[in-house]
């Protein structure tokens, strides 16, 4: 490990997770993934939710976790956004990522 890698660790991390957290939801997408998260305690599912739904909604949240890690990797494709729109889909899309980390899975 170099110096270089633990300066900035948040960038050394986004290389690593970003294309494999966009691979993954890709299988989500194409309906390679065997499960999706308990969405029990989602408020707007119940226990007759159809799977479609809860995987279309699991891959938004994919979704929204990748936001970070794109940032670190490529911020030029952000520069459309002001800071207050990017730092609020950030903390969104990480704490997205710690909530359903153990769930990043086939």
């Amino acid at each position: 490990m170099t110096k270089a890698e633990l300066y900035d660790l948040k960038y050394t991390l986004s290389d690593f997770i970003y294309p494999r957290l966009k691979e993954f939801k890709d299988k989500v997408d194409r309906k390679n993934a065997p499960s999706v998260p308990d969405f029990s305690k989602v408020e707007h599912f119940s226990k007759d939710t159809p799977l479609e739904e809860k995987e279309k909604y699991w891959s938004e949240l994919l979704g929204e976790m990748i936001i970070p890690f794109e940032y670190h990797v490529y911020p030029e494709n952000f520069e459309h956004l002001e800071l207050k729109e990017i730092n609020e889909k950030v903390e969104r899309g990480l704490k997205i990522f710690a909530k359903y980390f153990s769930n990043l899975w086939f």
